[in-house]
Protein backbone atom coordinates (compact mmCIF):
# COMPACT_ATOMS: atom_id res chain seq x y z
CA UNK A 1 0.00 0.00 0.00
CA UNK A 2 1.08 3.19 -0.63
CA UNK A 3 0.41 5.53 2.20
CA UNK A 4 0.91 9.32 2.78
CA UNK A 5 1.87 9.61 6.60
CA UNK A 6 0.90 13.67 7.50
CA UNK A 7 3.53 14.05 10.36
CA UNK A 8 3.63 17.79 11.51
CA UNK A 9 6.23 16.88 14.30
CA UNK A 10 8.75 14.46 12.98
CA UNK A 11 12.65 13.69 14.21
CA UNK A 12 14.36 11.12 15.04
CA UNK A 13 16.35 12.42 18.46
CA UNK A 14 13.27 14.48 19.79
CA UNK A 15 10.58 12.54 21.82
CA UNK A 16 7.27 13.03 22.26
CA UNK A 17 4.87 13.54 19.25
CA UNK A 18 8.07 13.78 17.34
CA UNK A 19 9.59 10.43 17.78
CA UNK A 20 5.79 9.14 17.55
CA UNK A 21 6.02 10.31 13.93
CA UNK A 22 9.54 8.67 13.35
CA UNK A 23 8.63 5.36 14.62
CA UNK A 24 5.61 4.75 12.89
CA UNK A 25 7.03 5.77 9.68
CA UNK A 26 9.89 3.25 10.31
CA UNK A 27 7.41 0.78 11.73
CA UNK A 28 4.96 1.75 8.26
CA UNK A 29 8.16 1.47 6.06
CA UNK A 30 8.71 -2.38 6.72
CA UNK A 31 5.28 -3.36 4.58
CA UNK A 32 4.47 -0.68 2.98
CA UNK A 33 5.93 2.71 1.00
CA UNK A 34 5.69 5.15 2.58
CA UNK A 35 5.96 9.01 1.97
CA UNK A 36 6.20 11.45 5.32
CA UNK A 37 5.00 14.61 4.63
CA UNK A 38 6.47 16.91 7.86
CA UNK A 39 7.34 20.27 8.41
CA UNK A 40 10.89 21.69 6.85
CA UNK A 41 12.37 22.77 10.18
CA UNK A 42 13.40 18.46 10.64
CA UNK A 43 15.08 18.57 7.62
CA UNK A 44 18.28 18.31 8.51
CA UNK A 45 18.31 16.06 11.64
CA UNK A 46 15.67 13.45 9.62
CA UNK A 47 18.40 13.63 6.41
CA UNK A 48 21.33 13.18 8.61
CA UNK A 49 19.47 9.90 10.04
CA UNK A 50 18.46 8.25 6.60
CA UNK A 51 22.16 9.25 5.49
CA UNK A 52 23.95 7.39 8.46
CA UNK A 53 21.02 4.42 8.44
CA UNK A 54 18.98 4.31 4.85
CA UNK A 55 15.16 3.12 5.41
CA UNK A 56 13.95 1.27 1.84
CA UNK A 57 10.46 2.53 0.90
CA UNK A 58 10.61 5.85 2.82
CA UNK A 59 10.47 9.27 1.31
CA UNK A 60 10.55 12.78 2.63
CA UNK A 61 8.52 15.82 1.84
CA UNK A 62 9.02 18.91 3.21
CA UNK A 63 6.71 21.94 3.43
CA UNK A 64 7.44 25.27 5.14
CA UNK A 65 4.98 28.08 5.46
CA UNK A 66 6.04 32.09 6.91
CA UNK A 67 3.49 33.12 9.51
CA UNK A 68 2.03 35.87 7.75
CA UNK A 69 1.92 37.75 11.16
CA UNK A 70 5.69 37.66 11.76
CA UNK A 71 8.86 35.70 10.72
CA UNK A 72 9.25 31.83 11.43
CA UNK A 73 11.16 30.98 14.38
CA UNK A 74 11.26 27.56 16.61
CA UNK A 75 8.98 28.48 18.75
CA UNK A 76 6.19 28.61 16.18
CA UNK A 77 6.58 24.81 16.03
CA UNK A 78 4.62 25.05 19.23
CA UNK A 79 2.11 27.26 17.91
CA UNK A 80 -1.79 26.43 17.82
CA UNK A 81 -2.16 29.01 15.35
CA UNK A 82 0.90 28.51 13.35
CA UNK A 83 0.08 24.78 12.97
CA UNK A 84 -3.24 25.18 12.25
CA UNK A 85 -2.22 27.86 9.60
CA UNK A 86 0.46 24.99 8.12
CA UNK A 87 -2.34 22.46 8.21
CA UNK A 88 -4.14 24.77 5.72
CA UNK A 89 -1.41 26.13 3.52
CA UNK A 90 -0.32 22.27 3.14
CA UNK A 91 -3.15 20.82 1.29
CA UNK A 92 -2.27 22.58 -1.92
CA UNK A 93 0.91 20.80 -1.77
CA UNK A 94 -0.20 17.50 -0.76
CA UNK A 95 -2.72 17.87 -3.70
CA UNK A 96 0.44 17.65 -6.00
CA UNK A 97 1.87 14.65 -4.26
CA UNK A 98 -1.28 13.01 -4.77
CA UNK A 99 -1.63 13.56 -8.05
CA UNK A 100 2.18 12.80 -9.18
CA UNK A 101 2.19 9.02 -6.42
CA UNK A 102 -1.76 8.24 -6.09
CA UNK A 103 -1.32 7.27 -2.68
CA UNK A 104 -3.81 4.91 -1.36
CA UNK A 105 -3.97 5.99 1.93
CA UNK A 106 -3.79 9.33 3.13
CA UNK A 107 -3.01 9.35 7.37
CA UNK A 108 -2.76 11.98 9.60
CA UNK A 109 -0.42 11.12 12.60
CA UNK A 110 1.10 14.43 14.52
CA UNK A 111 0.24 16.12 16.31
CA UNK A 112 -2.09 13.92 17.73
CA UNK A 113 -4.55 16.03 18.98
CA UNK A 114 -8.28 16.57 18.20
CA UNK A 115 -7.60 20.29 19.28
CA UNK A 116 -5.33 20.45 16.24
CA UNK A 117 -7.33 19.82 12.49
CA UNK A 118 -5.72 18.31 9.63
CA UNK A 119 -7.50 19.01 6.19
CA UNK A 120 -5.91 15.99 4.17
CA UNK A 121 -9.23 13.95 3.83
CA UNK A 122 -9.83 16.93 1.42
CA UNK A 123 -6.98 15.34 -0.76
CA UNK A 124 -6.71 11.48 -1.22
CA UNK A 125 -9.08 8.54 -2.04
CA UNK A 126 -8.62 7.49 1.74
CA UNK A 127 -8.34 9.23 5.00
CA UNK A 128 -7.32 8.14 8.28
CA UNK A 129 -7.21 10.19 11.87
CA UNK A 130 -4.93 9.28 14.92
CA UNK A 131 -4.62 7.60 16.94
CA UNK A 132 -5.26 11.16 18.63
CA UNK A 133 -5.72 12.49 21.97
CA UNK A 134 -6.49 15.55 23.76
CA UNK A 135 -9.95 14.77 25.20
CA UNK A 136 -8.37 13.87 28.83
CA UNK A 137 -9.36 15.83 31.69
CA UNK A 138 -8.98 16.47 35.13
CA UNK A 139 -11.34 17.33 37.95
CA UNK A 140 -10.30 20.47 38.79
CA UNK A 141 -10.10 19.77 42.88
CA UNK A 142 -6.57 17.96 41.99
CA UNK A 143 -4.64 20.94 41.35
CA UNK A 144 -4.92 22.37 44.39
CA UNK A 145 -2.17 23.92 45.98
CA UNK A 146 -0.71 24.83 42.77
CA UNK A 147 -0.09 28.50 41.45
CA UNK A 148 -3.16 30.35 40.25
CA UNK A 149 -1.98 30.89 36.61
CA UNK A 150 -1.63 27.14 36.54
CA UNK A 151 -4.93 26.43 37.22
CA UNK A 152 -6.48 28.92 35.32
CA UNK A 153 -4.19 27.23 32.14
CA UNK A 154 -5.84 24.40 32.57
CA UNK A 155 -9.25 25.96 32.94
CA UNK A 156 -8.59 27.86 29.45
CA UNK A 157 -7.35 24.13 28.14
CA UNK A 158 -10.62 22.91 28.91
CA UNK A 159 -12.65 25.72 27.71
CA UNK A 160 -10.71 25.27 23.88
CA UNK A 161 -11.79 21.40 24.84
CA UNK A 162 -15.37 21.94 25.16
CA UNK A 163 -15.26 24.28 21.83
CA UNK A 164 -13.91 21.30 19.87
CA UNK A 165 -17.94 20.25 20.00
CA UNK A 166 -18.96 23.19 18.73
CA UNK A 167 -16.18 24.03 15.89
CA UNK A 168 -17.62 23.82 12.20
CA UNK A 169 -14.12 23.71 10.43
CA UNK A 170 -12.36 20.93 13.22
CA UNK A 171 -15.81 19.07 12.68
CA UNK A 172 -15.77 19.10 9.20
CA UNK A 173 -11.99 18.02 8.90
CA UNK A 174 -12.60 14.96 11.16
CA UNK A 175 -15.72 14.33 9.42
CA UNK A 176 -13.83 13.53 6.20
CA UNK A 177 -11.80 10.49 7.48
CA UNK A 178 -12.68 6.66 7.41
CA UNK A 179 -11.73 5.74 10.39
CA UNK A 180 -10.93 7.95 13.48
CA UNK A 181 -8.26 6.32 15.98
CA UNK A 182 -8.37 7.60 19.49
CA UNK A 183 -5.88 7.06 22.64
CA UNK A 184 -8.32 6.60 25.06
CA UNK A 185 -11.69 6.54 25.92
CA UNK A 186 -11.76 9.86 26.79
CA UNK A 187 -11.04 11.51 23.86
CA UNK A 188 -13.28 9.19 22.03
CA UNK A 189 -16.26 10.39 23.63
CA UNK A 190 -15.31 13.90 22.48
CA UNK A 191 -16.45 12.89 18.90
CA UNK A 192 -19.72 13.95 17.85
CA UNK A 193 -22.06 11.10 17.38
CA UNK A 194 -22.79 11.10 14.07
CA UNK A 195 -19.05 9.81 14.11
CA UNK A 196 -18.81 7.53 16.37
CA UNK A 197 -19.41 4.54 13.85
CA UNK A 198 -15.67 5.73 12.81
CA UNK A 199 -13.97 5.84 16.32
CA UNK A 200 -11.42 3.03 17.44
CA UNK A 201 -10.06 3.19 20.54
CA UNK A 202 -5.64 2.21 20.50
CA UNK A 203 -2.36 3.65 21.54
CA UNK A 204 0.16 5.50 19.45
CA UNK A 205 3.49 5.20 21.23
CA UNK A 206 5.39 1.69 21.90
CA UNK A 207 8.09 0.64 24.29
CA UNK A 208 11.84 0.76 23.31
CA UNK A 209 13.96 -2.63 23.12
CA UNK A 210 13.68 -4.15 26.46
CA UNK A 211 16.66 -4.21 28.72
CA UNK A 212 16.25 -6.46 31.55
CA UNK A 213 18.60 -5.67 34.68
CA UNK A 214 21.35 -7.15 34.78
CA UNK A 215 21.57 -8.51 38.55
CA UNK A 216 18.11 -9.80 40.57
CA UNK A 217 16.53 -7.29 42.03
CA UNK A 218 16.67 -6.45 45.85
CA UNK A 219 14.48 -4.73 48.37
CA UNK A 220 16.49 -1.37 49.96
CA UNK A 221 16.53 0.09 53.08
CA UNK A 222 15.33 3.33 51.24
CA UNK A 223 12.87 2.87 48.60
CA UNK A 224 13.70 4.90 45.45
CA UNK A 225 10.71 6.69 43.40
CA UNK A 226 11.58 8.02 39.95
CA UNK A 227 9.81 10.76 38.05
CA UNK A 228 10.81 12.24 34.45
CA UNK A 229 9.28 14.73 32.78
CA UNK A 230 7.86 18.02 31.87
CA UNK A 231 8.12 19.98 35.48
CA UNK A 232 4.06 21.12 35.31
CA UNK A 233 1.03 20.69 36.79
CA UNK A 234 -1.05 18.11 35.21
CA UNK A 235 2.24 15.73 35.98
CA UNK A 236 0.19 15.64 39.45
CA UNK A 237 3.98 15.88 41.68
CA UNK A 238 2.38 18.47 44.13
CA UNK A 239 -0.02 15.00 44.71
CA UNK A 240 2.84 12.94 45.12
CA UNK A 241 4.61 15.35 47.70
CA UNK A 242 1.64 14.84 49.94
CA UNK A 243 1.19 11.13 49.26
CA UNK A 244 5.39 10.53 50.04
CA UNK A 245 4.77 12.82 53.24
CA UNK A 246 1.98 10.63 54.38
CA UNK A 247 3.66 7.40 54.01
CA UNK A 248 6.59 8.80 55.84
CA UNK A 249 4.64 9.32 58.64
CA UNK A 250 3.46 6.34 58.73
CA UNK A 251 7.09 4.32 59.17
CA UNK A 252 7.59 4.29 55.44
CA UNK A 253 11.44 5.34 54.39
CA UNK A 254 11.32 6.99 50.83
CA UNK A 255 12.55 9.48 49.05
CA UNK A 256 11.72 10.73 45.61
CA UNK A 257 13.88 11.98 42.35
CA UNK A 258 12.87 14.29 39.74
CA UNK A 259 14.13 14.42 36.82
CA UNK A 260 12.95 17.27 34.15
CA UNK A 261 12.54 21.03 33.97
CA UNK A 262 9.42 23.52 34.20
CA UNK A 263 7.34 26.32 35.80
CA UNK A 264 6.52 23.66 39.04
CA UNK A 265 10.34 23.45 40.15
CA UNK A 266 9.61 26.33 42.32
CA UNK A 267 6.86 25.25 43.84
CA UNK A 268 7.54 21.90 44.62
CA UNK A 269 10.95 22.58 46.12
CA UNK A 270 8.54 25.21 48.18
CA UNK A 271 6.36 22.49 49.22
CA UNK A 272 8.68 19.94 49.79
CA UNK A 273 10.30 22.50 52.64
CA UNK A 274 6.71 22.95 54.39
CA UNK A 275 6.26 19.10 54.25
CA UNK A 276 10.08 17.90 55.62
CA UNK A 277 11.20 16.47 52.71
CA UNK A 278 13.67 18.34 51.59
CA UNK A 279 16.10 15.55 52.84
CA UNK A 280 14.03 13.00 50.62
CA UNK A 281 13.36 15.20 47.46
CA UNK A 282 16.35 15.10 44.74
CA UNK A 283 15.94 17.45 41.60
CA UNK A 284 17.61 16.94 38.69
CA UNK A 285 17.51 18.98 35.20
CA UNK A 286 16.44 17.56 32.54
CA UNK A 287 19.29 14.78 31.03
CA UNK A 288 19.98 13.30 28.12
CA UNK A 289 18.29 10.21 27.00
CA UNK A 290 20.57 7.29 27.08
CA UNK A 291 21.17 8.97 31.11
CA UNK A 292 17.22 8.74 31.70
CA UNK A 293 17.35 4.85 30.29
CA UNK A 294 20.09 4.11 32.95
CA UNK A 295 18.54 6.05 36.16
CA UNK A 296 15.69 3.56 35.40
CA UNK A 297 17.72 0.41 36.44
CA UNK A 298 18.69 2.16 39.39
CA UNK A 299 15.05 3.34 41.04
CA UNK A 300 12.82 0.65 42.52
CA UNK A 301 9.27 2.27 40.49
CA UNK A 302 8.11 4.53 38.59
CA UNK A 303 6.07 7.00 40.18
CA UNK A 304 3.83 8.83 37.48
CA UNK A 305 0.47 10.65 39.12
CA UNK A 306 0.12 12.92 35.91
CA UNK A 307 -3.58 13.96 35.52
CA UNK A 308 -4.33 14.01 31.61
CA UNK A 309 -1.58 12.69 29.69
CA UNK A 310 -3.05 10.84 26.94
CA UNK A 311 0.10 8.91 26.22
CA UNK A 312 3.28 8.66 28.71
CA UNK A 313 6.29 7.75 26.76
CA UNK A 314 8.02 7.57 30.03
CA UNK A 315 5.73 5.07 31.56
CA UNK A 316 6.73 2.45 28.45
CA UNK A 317 10.52 3.21 28.65
CA UNK A 318 10.55 2.54 32.50
CA UNK A 319 8.98 -0.34 32.04
CA UNK A 320 11.29 -1.99 29.17
CA UNK A 321 13.85 -1.48 32.17
CA UNK A 322 12.03 -3.75 34.11
CA UNK A 323 11.12 -0.80 36.32
CA UNK A 324 6.89 -1.45 38.16
CA UNK A 325 4.86 1.72 37.62
CA UNK A 326 2.32 4.16 39.98
CA UNK A 327 0.07 5.84 38.44
CA UNK A 328 -3.66 7.09 38.66
CA UNK A 329 -6.59 6.16 36.47
CA UNK A 330 -6.62 9.60 34.41
CA UNK A 331 -5.39 9.62 30.59
CA UNK A 332 -3.43 7.18 28.35
CA UNK A 333 -1.27 5.45 31.14
CA UNK A 334 -3.46 2.60 32.59
CA UNK A 335 -3.61 1.50 29.29
CA UNK A 336 0.26 0.36 29.32
CA UNK A 337 -0.07 -1.65 32.90
CA UNK A 338 -1.33 -4.73 34.29
CA UNK A 339 -1.48 -5.88 38.23
CA UNK A 340 1.58 -7.67 37.51
CA UNK A 341 4.02 -4.52 36.11
CA UNK A 342 2.39 -1.68 38.13
CA UNK A 343 -0.31 0.01 40.44
CA UNK A 344 -2.98 1.56 39.01
CA UNK A 345 -4.54 4.10 41.78
CA UNK A 346 -8.45 4.85 41.28
CA UNK A 347 -9.65 8.51 41.06
CA UNK A 348 -13.34 7.63 41.81
CA UNK A 349 -15.27 9.79 43.60
CA UNK A 350 -11.89 11.00 45.13
CA UNK A 351 -11.66 14.68 46.84
CA UNK A 352 -7.92 15.77 46.87
CA UNK A 353 -7.47 13.75 50.73
CA UNK A 354 -9.01 11.06 49.13
CA UNK A 355 -6.35 10.62 46.16
CA UNK A 356 -3.20 11.66 48.60
CA UNK A 357 -4.01 8.83 50.51
CA UNK A 358 -4.67 6.30 47.87
CA UNK A 359 -1.25 7.55 46.32
CA UNK A 360 0.35 6.87 49.62
CA UNK A 361 -1.54 3.32 50.55
CA UNK A 362 0.14 2.17 47.24
CA UNK A 363 3.98 4.00 47.47
CA UNK A 364 3.40 1.64 51.30
CA UNK A 365 2.50 -1.43 49.45
CA UNK A 366 5.29 -1.18 46.76
CA UNK A 367 7.75 -0.49 49.43
CA UNK A 368 7.01 -3.09 51.58
CA UNK A 369 7.67 -6.59 48.80
CA UNK A 370 9.90 -8.57 49.31
CA UNK A 371 12.90 -10.04 46.90
CA UNK A 372 10.65 -12.20 45.37
CA UNK A 373 7.92 -10.00 44.68
CA UNK A 374 10.10 -7.24 42.99
CA UNK A 375 11.61 -9.73 40.94
CA UNK A 376 8.49 -10.64 40.03
CA UNK A 377 7.65 -7.05 38.88
CA UNK A 378 10.86 -6.47 37.23
CA UNK A 379 9.99 -9.48 35.08
CA UNK A 380 6.35 -8.80 34.12
CA UNK A 381 7.45 -5.54 33.28
CA UNK A 382 9.83 -6.67 30.59
CA UNK A 383 6.98 -8.83 29.34
CA UNK A 384 4.44 -6.11 29.17
CA UNK A 385 7.03 -3.81 26.98
CA UNK A 386 7.96 -6.51 24.82
CA UNK A 387 4.30 -6.66 23.87
CA UNK A 388 3.61 -3.05 23.60
CA UNK A 389 6.39 -2.76 20.38
CA UNK A 390 5.85 -0.05 18.23
CA UNK A 391 5.05 -2.61 15.62
CA UNK A 392 1.86 -4.18 17.59
CA UNK A 393 0.81 -0.49 18.00
CA UNK A 394 0.51 -0.25 14.32
CA UNK A 395 -0.65 -3.24 13.93
CA UNK A 396 -3.39 -2.52 16.10
CA UNK A 397 -4.36 0.59 13.91
CA UNK A 398 -3.93 -1.02 10.19
CA UNK A 399 -5.77 -3.96 11.24
CA UNK A 400 -8.49 -2.08 11.94
CA UNK A 401 -8.52 -0.61 8.80
CA UNK A 402 -8.99 -4.30 7.24
CA UNK A 403 -11.64 -5.64 9.90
Amino acid sequence: MKILLSAFAFSPILGSECGVGWHWALSLAQKHDVTVLTHAWFRNDVEEALRVSPVSNLRMEYFHVEPFWSDFKRAHLDSQLYITYWQIRVVGFARALQARDDFDLIHHITLGSIRYPCWLGYVGKRYIAGPLGGGERAPARFYRGTPWRLRLRELIRDVVLFSFKVDPFAQAALGRADKIFCRTEDTANFIPRAMAHKVVVANEIGAPSVVPRSAPVRRKPRTTFLFAGRLMALKGLHLALDAMAQAIRHGADMELLVVGDGEMRECLVAKALALGLSNRLTMRARIPQVELMALYHEADAFLFPSLHDSGGTVVLESLSRGLPVICVDLGGPKHFLNESCGIVVSTVDASYEDLVDRLAQAMLRFASLDDDALQFMHDAAIAQASRLTWAHQVEQVYGALEA
